[in-house]
C-alpha cells in the first residue's frame, strides 16, 4: 500500500472569479497539487454563480457561513466538525478575512493540529474588532503564509506575531500562454486600439480602484505627452473610478493619447501591444500583473510597496520609484523612453527571471514542500 495522502482543506469567503488575483492563486492549488501525495479541498463560507457553474475537479463543500457568534455560526463550526471527522484533514489553510477568523475558529473547535492563515495583503483596512480578532487567533495559528516578505513584516508587526512563524512564497503562473506573443498578436492588438506600430505604449493593468493610483499615471502622461508626440497610455481593467479617470483624462487633454480600454479575458495580446509595463499602486502583496510584465518581456515600472521590490531587481528587471518622490515616476518612464537599449535589457532578464521564479510548476512545487515540512515537524 501507498503512502497516506496529506489531506488539505482550503476555506475561502468565495470565489467569484477565478481570475481574481487570491482565487486564481488558490485554484492553481486545487488544480495542480500532486494527487498521488495530497487530496485538496475547497471550502467556502458563501457560493457563488461561478462556483455554481462549474464541474469542480476536486472537493468542495459550501457551508453557508452567515455571521460569527451568532446561532448560525456554531451551525457552520459543526458542519465543519463533522466533515473533519470524516475527511481527518491534515492542515487547514485560510484566505481572506472572514475565512481568516471563521475558519481558524471552526478548525480548532473540530481539532485540527495544524492551521494555516495566508497573508495576501496589508491589515490597514480592517476593522478594529476584525484586527483583535486575528490578534487573537494568533495562539490558534500554526503558521502564517505570506506572498511577499514585505507583507509578513507589516502584518506581523500588527498582528503581534513573531517573524519566525511566517513562510513566503511568492505567487505562481501560467506562463506558457506568454509564448505565444508575436509582431502579429502585437499589430492586431494595436490596430484595435488605433495605436500606431511606432508609437511607444506605455501600459497598465489594474483594476480601476482608488488603491491602483491610476491618477499618478495621467499627471505623469501630461507632462511626458509635451516631450514625446509619439508616445501613448492604455489601462486594461475595469472598476468604479472609470467616470472619474476619464474625465481626468479629458480635462488632462489626453483624450487621444489615453485609452481606458475596459477588461479583457486574455491578457497576452494586450500585454503584446505594451513596450513597458507600469504599476503605480499605493499599495500591494504581491503583483500578479509584475509577473505578467516580465513574462512577456517588457521593461517595468513599479511604485516601492508591498512585494515590489522583491519582484523586481531596480536597474535589473525594472525601474523601482518612490511614490514620496512627486517626479520619480516621470523619471523612470522617461529614462525608458529615451533608452530603448536600456528598456530591451530589462524586459529580457525579467522574462528569465519570470521564468525561473515565478511559472506554476515552481509555485506548486513550493507549497508541497512546505506542507511536507510543516507536518514533519508537528
Amino acid at each position: 500500500m501507498g503512502e497516506r495522502l496529506i489531506k488539505v482543506a482550503y476555506f475561502i469567503d468565495t470565489i467569484e472569479s477565478p481570475s481574481a488575483g487570491t482565487e486564481q492563486q488558490l485554484l492553481m492549488l486545487l488544480n495542480n497539487l500532486d494527487r498521488n501525495r495530497f487530496e485538496p479541498h475547497l471550502i467556502c463560507l458563501r457560493d457563488s454563480k461561478w462556483l455554481k457553474s462549474q464541474s469542480l475537479p476536486f472537493s468542495y463543500d459550501n457551508l453557508n457561513f452567515t455571521k460569527l457568534f451568532s446561532y448560525d455560526f456554531f451551525r457552520f463550526a459543526m458542519e465543519f466538525r463533522k466533515l473533519h471527522k470524516v475527511s481527518k484533514f491534515d492542515i487547514v489553510q485560510t484566505f481572506f478575512t472572514d475565512a481568516n477568523i471563521a475558519g481558524t475558529i471552526a478548525a480548532r473547535l473540530a481539532g485540527c493540529k495544524i492551521i494555516i492563515a495566508s497573508r495576501r495583503n496589508s491589515l490597514d483596512r480592517l476593522s478594529g474588532a476584525q484586527l483583535k480578532m486575528l490578534r487573537f487567533l494568533k495562539r490558534y495559528t500554526t503558521i502564517y503564509l505570506a506572498n511577499s516578505k514585505a507583507i509578513a513584516c507589516a502584518t506581523a508587526a500588527i498582528e503581534g506575531a513573531g517573524l519566525d512563524r511566517y513562510k513566503t512564497i511568492y505567487n505562481g503562473m501560467y506562463l506558457e500562454k506568454f509564448n505565444e506573443i508575436n509582431n502579429e498578436m502585437r499589430t492586431r492588438q494595436r490596430a484595435e486600439w488605433k495605436i500606431a506600430d511606432d508609437d511607444t505604449l506605455i501600459g497598465l493593468t489594474a483594476n480601476l480602484r482608488s488603491v491602483k493610483n491610476i491618477d499618478s499615471l495621467i499627471r505623469a502622461a501630461a507632462k511626458l505627452n509635451n516631450d514625446f508626440k509619439k508616445l501613448k497610455f492604455v489601462v486594461v481593467g475595469e472598476g468604479p473610478r472609470r467616470e472619474e479617470l476619464q474625465g481626468l483624462i479629458d480635462e488632462s487633454g489626453l483624450s487621444t493619447a489615453f485609452k481606458l480600454a475596459g477588461r479583457y479575458s486574455n491578457i497576452v495580446p494586450c500585454l503584446s501591444a505594451f513596450d513597458i509595463g507600469v504599476l503605480c499602486s499605493k499599495a500591494e502583496g504581491f503583483s500578479n500583473s509584475l509577473i505578467e510584465y516580465m513574462a512577456a518581456g517588457l521593461p517595468v515600472v513599479a511604485s516601492d510597496v508591498g512585494g515590489n521590490a522583491e519582484a523586481i531587481s531596480h536597474n535589473t528587471t525594472g525601474l523601482i520609484y518612490s511614490l514620496d518622490e512627486p517626479n520619480s515616476l516621470i523619471n523612470a518612464l522617461r529614462n525608458l523612453v529615451e533608452d530603448r537599449a536600456l528598456a530591451k535589457s530589462l524586459g529580457e532578464k525579467a522574462r528569465k527571471e519570470a521564468t525561473n521564479k515565478y511559472d506554476v510548476n515552481k509555485y506548486i512545487k513550493n507549497h508541497e514542500e512546505f506542507y511536507i515540512d510543516i507536518i514533519g515537524q508537528r
